[in-house]
């Protein structure tokens, strides 16, 4: 598989897109609009906006290429989620489904983000993360004055209702003479507008005009006037989807219906200001979260303001003073709506989303009795069972066809689930040095509960019977079926399961809560963790399930495929210290394997390793050796394409680390095998594991000396490599099969 890099990057014309100018934009209406053309970020839609401020920090082509070899199909891991570790198909799904969808004009522009997984599975912290991309913002331009901070493009649909007032005080002739004064002191005859484009032609078309500025003096409807404006300007469809009227505050400040003349502007001297985004905790611009509330205390005036008491009697009822914008939806207007477990809220606040979403607006509060424009990125994000119980219920079905629903299940990639772990563990006091109060957790723990908890995830399949092979190939790392071979194809895995998978099981709380309750009680002993204690912890856990089919389902677990995977990684770690530098001999097989590979690929030669300058053709005892690994069972008719196979896994790390030192670690069914390899040269040194044969003064030296490599070289420290080697010795057969 060769590697294609460029379909993850962004070209440096698209980044300039990206990044706005930092000084916060001052000025008119009329000096905004040029500006506007040369920044179409400043007038975006809020979904554009978030799409754009996610994709700007980049992409991690690494683990993007390894995605695309676990599940066969494009998966963009982008660097704004890099704390967030085994859901990037999930975060692409958002990006690319909702925002990316959105941005070109597709249904998701009008739908609610729904996020559905079990407790625990990190929804509430991607909303969270996503509130802290949209904060590293530049200063969004809006028009003064507005307390929902409007798109300043939504002046120009008061352009109609100023002419008619300027033909209304005689300071024009006709709304067409009137027209043509506004979009002239507004400097469009001067901007260059750009007639010719698709969409701008589409515009004039439908008005039945000329595309031209004379013919743009003649449009008279509000919604036919800006979208020629704004597509002559050269803006995309998704902003123009998302202008509309502007807020009460701003009208009066244009018509002068309410307040005092003097407080008024003519359009196109209208002040533009700009914002910088702030969360709920620094008070709530352009971003808000709406708890979970009950039927029975569900208050209207929490989503859309309320009535100014303060000023009841001493203004008309259709005055904009009469209410306050202070609602969920004008505070998070061009922003971001969080509601929390949102399917728990009554059928009111549904309603309001469809309103907001779907005709992208909200009702104003009463004595108003208006409608006014929203645009924002409008999130649900709520624990199974309540949107099953949700979607169960047939009045909810035309909100069903609203949803952008993407399921959030825990990780399903062992490796990435050892992050979360490492992640938790690294926040708490435990995690520093013994010697700074710290716990030392022997090196095979947090991959074993990895392991464990992937495990309880993983629905079960009829094409491999071990689940730890499906977890395996789930992790990028077992390709093939032990002992015939066969390539495992995870696309076909990943087709064989419900979209439920991984929604259910052990969640990282649980595993949190057990490590850190055994470090807890290790501060008063020995400050270390073996992986024997966390399985007798383990198993003392399980038993608190109420679920019998499951209690036993996950004690089968343990009893079975994790006390041999930990039988074996723990022998292998015995091995590897009866090795004086393991792991620079593992290297240099590997070496030594891909040098042979290479020639037997390009049928060439390879040069000799006892030292001579003479070359040779490749080894072929030498490559079976390896290939005929127990775990890897590459037959002699399949060692041609394994070893193209593992050519493209060297060549896909050169590319994507830009080296040439390649690690005997890049492929993980070769690494065991190498491992296994070298290992077997020391077994027959293993008997001085038995106490009773390691009688001499030789052998004691010697298995002091693997002590002092499993602490100095393994990650063990004085307690947890004693108590794996006082395992070795109680354990016939410790070693076998490793």
């Amino acid at each position: 598989m060769s590697t294609n890099n460029d379909k993850f990057l962004v070209s440096g014309e698209e980044r300039s897109r990206f990044f706005l100018p930092e000084e916060p934009f001052k000025g008119t209406l009329k000096s905004f609009l040029p500006q506007a053309i040369a920044h179409p970020g400043y007038v975006e839609s809020a979904k554009a906006r978030m799409f754009r401020l996610i994709v700007r920090q980049g992409v991690n082509v690494v683990r993007s290429e390894k995605l695309e070899r676990i599940y066969g199909r494009p998966i963009v891991a982008y660097k704004a989620f890099e704390e967030f570790y085994g859901i990037e198909p999930y975060i692409h799904q958002v990006v690319s489904d909702y925002f990316g969808a959105a941005i070109h004009g597709g249904e998701a522009d009008k739908q609610v983000l729904v996020l559905i997984g079990p407790k625990g599975s990190g929804k509430s912290q991607f909303v969270k993360k996503l509130k802290k991309i949209l904060k590293t913002s530049e200063p969004v331009p809006f028009a003064a004055h507005s307390p929902m901070r409007c798109n300043p493009l939504n002046l120009l649909f008061l352009i109609p209702q100023v002419a008619q007032k300027m033909v209304m005080d005689g300071a024009a002739n006709s709304t067409r003479e009137a027209r043509r004064t506004i979009l002239t002191e507004l400097g469009l005859k001067e901007l260059n507008l750009n007639f010719s484009n698709r969409d701008a032609k589409k515009a004039f078309k439908a008005a039945e005009v000329e595309a031209s500025f004379d013919g743009l003096c003649e449009i008279a409807d509000p919604e036919q006037l800006v979208s020629a404006i704004v597509f002559a300007m050269g803006l995309p469809r998704a902003t123009r989807a998302n202008l509309g009227y502007p807020d009460p505050f701003v009208k009066d400040r244009v018509i002068g219906k309410y307040i005092d003349a003097s407080e008024t502007y003519k359009l196109w001297d209208y002040p533009i200001h700009s914002f910088y985004f702030a969360d709920d905790q620094e008070g709530a611009i352009g971003i808000c979260s709406v708890k979970e509330v009950q039927p029975l205390n569900f208050d209207m005036r929490v989503m859309i303001g309320e009535e100014n008491i303060s000023v009841l009697g001493n203004v008309e009822r259709s005055d904009p003073r009469s209410v306050e914008l202070n609602g969920a939806y004008n505070l998070s207007n061009r922003g971001l709506l969080e509601f929390v477990e949102g399917f728990k809220n009554p059928k009111e606040a549904h309603r309001s989303v469809l309103e907001a979403t779907q005709d992208k607006s909200i009702p104003a509060p009463d004595p108003m009795r208006i409608n006014l424009h929203w645009d924002g990125v409008l999130i649900y994000h709520s624990n199974a069972p309540e949107f099953r119980d949700f979607k169960n219920d047939p009045k909810n079905e035309p909100y069903l066809d609203r949803f952008v629903q993407v399921n959030w299940p825990y990780p399903l990639e062992a490796s990435e689930m050892e992050k979360v772990i490492e992640k938790e563990w690294g926040a708490s006091d435990f995690a520093l040095p013994k010697s700074e109060g710290g716990v030392h957790p022997e090196p095979t723990i947090i991959p074993y509960l990895a392991r464990f908890a992937v495990l309880t995830r993983l629905e079960p399949s009829q094409q491999v019977a071990d689940l730890m092979i499906k977890l395996e190939a789930y992790n990028g790392d077992e390709s093939r079926l032990r002992g015939m071979g066969t390539k495992i194809d995870v696309g076909a895995l990943k087709r064989e399961a419900s979209p439920w998978e991984g929604m259910d099981g052990i969640s990282p709380r649980f595993i949190t809560k057990l490590i850190t309750g055994l470090a807890s009680e290790a501060v008063a002993k020995h400050r270390a963790i073996s992986s024997r204690e966390l399985r007798e912890r383990l198993y003392d856990s399980i038993r608190l399930i109420q679920d019998e089919k499951l209690q036993k389902q996950y004690r089968e677990f343990v009893s079975r495929q994790m006390d041999e995977w930990r039988r074996k990684r723990l022998a292998r770690l015995v091995l590897a210290a009866m090795v004086e530098g393991f792991k620079t001999e593992c290297q240099d097989v590997f070496k030594k394997y891909f040098d042979n590979v290479q020639a037997f690929n390009r049928n060439t030669t390879v040069r000799a390793y006892s030292g001579s300058m003479y070359r040779s053709g490749p080894d072929e005892d030498f490559m079976r050796k390896i290939e005929a690994d127990p775990e890897l069972n590459i037959t002699s008719a399949q060692a041609k394409s394994f070893r193209a196979e593992v050519a493209s896994v060297v060549a896909a790390y050169m590319t994507d680390n830009q080296t040439i030192d390649v690690p005997y670690t890049c492929y993980e069914p070769l690494q065991r095998a190498i491992e296994r390899f070298v290992c077997a040269k020391v077994k027959d040194t293993a008997r001085i594991l038995n106490s009773a044969n390691a009688g001499t003064d030789e052998d004691r030296r010697k298995l002091a000396s693997v002590k002092e490599r499993l602490i100095a070289e393994h990650g063990f420290d004085e307690y947890t490599a004693d108590e794996v080697l006082k395992e070795a010795e109680e354990t016939k057969d410790f070693l076998k099969e490793v």
